[in-house]
């Protein structure tokens, strides 16, 4: 960026001065072959990624001593185009180079100055298709990444590669957003620190400031808005939107179009009421656009929008727009996922790992409806069940924190967010804030549900376990058995069984775990996993019934499911690894398997 001698006394301008450039030799090279051959050139791209600068830093310099003259035309409308042919083309002579930058008409190119032999360069952010006369054209696209980390490490002190790197695919590598962040980024002023003030302040971070010739960020993201269709029941300018509320997180597109076909399969859109329910047949055509205009990428199903493009939009759509894109964001992605009832069932899981992340990166204020409500639990169950209890116990705080400002969120859905937080808890082995939520949960349901409800005996019995509490947990189990559905019932059976296993004096037999994995196999299915960690409770019960080879055995088997139900890096996979290899040592078998 090049500012003019005192336009601004400021450090932070002087320093912009100063940056240095990044080559991009291939591209400059690219542009210079193509004039001498052609003699016109189109550069296009998105805004934001140096088409300008790669024009004056790399290809300019290699022009020298071809020409006699380079002018560049920048931002010209029609009328002064003319008159510039008018008066001052007929002073200019071959061979000259012009340079009409900022040109947005593919109309625009006038056949005057073709004919008089110059040669140009025009820069546009206008997609090739549609130009007349061109008989080249260079994409230019953002930095590579190792361009980003150069440009930033060299440009301001003290910032390590990594963060760099961070920086770097936060802005989407487009060389003027990461020069404007060099100018937040004082002395003292971390990473971190300058992405939470961008996630709210990005319309002030990048707009206009002295000094500047090319047009802000933000005025570019308006004027993208402004070129999107409107009207219609999906949008892509309400799409757009929809997109940024996910906050750069990839939303599964492929989830909305092609659903599951397993027996029992309810979408969640389904529960949403008939006026909410988005006809989703013109996605691909809203995606489409979007994509020509460079603002979407969609890759294996995937859309999702660069991070800083999520802060910019949020932020210059109006109230009216938001709440239509908060309403289409919860659409879409109830469409991706089950009626869930906040729990995320296990064989439901292939649609929670596309869709989770996205649930757990939409603002929760933008989720009115109870399915959307639901849904937002369930996901933060599928994390703890991932092995992402803390992820999720941070989401549930959140949760937790925008609920209770507002009146209008039922009780039901507070108490599930606070059974999930003790089952995070307990999985982070923070026992203390799990005991406490269990309590709260299970206290506050005898008293609105009554003690017989099965969500009060799953909270209460939850409390119990973590509690180690084997006196409640026997009184539970017989109210449990009367509840139709034995899951359970199962469950407070692997309960006890667990607790007693941990303890010195009271050992369960192996012939009652048995049972309960008999049981939870036919219910559940064998490699559910709360099946999987009885069955790991019974290879510790062989082993400590003194029958090793049977112990070996099942800790096999459930490893095996483990490792391709939960996966290879998952706790309770490494944890049943962990113990088959002590007991093949004790065996002396450790080289084995």
């Amino acid at each position: 960026m090049v500012l003019p001698e005192g336009s601004d006394s400021r450090p932070w301008l002087r320093e912009v001065e100063q940056l240095v450039p990044v080559p991009r030799p291939a591209l400059a090279g690219m542009i210079v072959e193509r004039l001498s051959r052609d003699g016109l050139v189109l550069v296009t791209g998105r805004a934001g990624v140096g088409k300008s600068h790669l024009i004056e830093h790399e290809v300019a310099p290699r022009c020298v001593g071809r020409f006699l003259s380079t002018v560049p035309l920048v931002g010209l409308p029609q009328s002064q185009m003319e008159e510039f042919i008018r008066e001052y083309a007929s002073k200019l002579h071959p061979p000259t180079l012009l340079v009409l930058d900022g040109v947005l008409d593919t109309e625009f190119l006038p056949e005057a100055l073709l004919r008089r032999g110059f040669e140009l360069i025009v820069v546009s952010r206008t997609a090739p298709v549609g130009w007349r006369h061109v008989a080249k054209v260079v994409e230019v696209g953002p930095f590579s990444r190792g361009e980003s980390v150069q440009f930033l490490t060299s440009n301001r002190r003290g910032l390590t590669a990594e963060e760099a790197d961070r920086l770097a695919e936060r802005l989407g590598d487009r060389p003027r957003a990461l020069t404007w962040s060099l100018r937040w980024l004082e002395p003292g002023v971390t990473v971190d620190r300058f992405l939470r003030k961008a996630r709210t302040n990005a319309h002030v971070m990048f707009a206009e400031q002295p000094g500047d010739q090319a047009p802000s960020l933000v005025a570019e993201v308006r004027r993208a808005l402004d070129a999107l269709p409107h009207s219609g029941l999906l949008s892509p300018r309400d799409l757009l939107g929809a997109l940024a509320l996910i906050d750069a997180v990839p939303f599964p597109v492929s989830g909305v179009e092609a659903q599951p076909s397993r027996l029992g399969w309810r979408s969640a859109l389904n529960e949403l009421p008939q006026e909410r329910r988005m006809p989703f047949y013109n996605l691909a055509g809203a995606l489409r656009i979007l994509e020509q205009h460079g603002l979407v990428r969609v890759t294996e199903g995937e859309a999702s929008l660069v991070w800083l493009d999520c802060q910019l939009v949020r932020q210059v759509l109006s109230p009216a727009e938001t709440r239509r894109a908060a309403c289409l964001a919860e659409t879409m992605l109830l469409a991706t996922v089950p009626a869930s009832g906040g729990v995320a069932l296990w064989e439901d899981w292939p649609s929670w790992e596309a869709s989770a992340s996205a649930f757990n990166a939409i603002d929760p204020r933008f989720v009115e409806t109870a399915a959307g409500r639901y849904a937002l639990l369930a996901s933060c169950d599928y994390l703890v069940e991932r092995d992402r209890a803390g992820e999720a116990r941070d989401r549930l705080l959140e949760l937790r924190s925008v609920w209770n400002r507002t009146k209008v969120v039922p009780w039901e859905f507070r108490l599930r967010a606070i059974d999930l937080l003790a089952q995070a808890s307990f999985r982070i082995n923070d026992t203390t804030a799990a005991r406490h939520y269990a309590s709260t949960s299970y206290r506050t349901r005898k008293a609105v549900q009554g003690l017989l409800h099965p969500d009060t005996l799953a909270s209460t019995a939850h409390w119990a376990f973590v509690s180690g509490r084997i006196d409640r947990l026997t009184l539970l189990r017989p109210l449990a058995k009367d509840v139709p559905d034995q899951r359970l019932a199962l469950r407070i059976s692997a309960f006890i069984a667990a607790l007693r296993m941990r303890s010195f004096h009271d050992f369960c037999p192996v012939e009652e775990i048995e049972e309960i994995v008999r049981g939870q196999s036919d219910i559940l299915g064998p490699e559910h996993p709360h099946t999987l960690v009885t069955a790991d409770l019974l290879a510790r019960a062989f082993s400590r019934a003194g029958e090793p080879e049977k112990a070996i055995a099942q800790y096999e088997k459930t490893l095996e499911c483990r490792t391709r139900t939960l996966g290879p890096g998952h706790a309770h996979t490494t944890a049943t690894s962990t113990a088959l290899y002590r007991q093949r040592r004790e065996l002396g078998r450790e080289g084995l398997g």
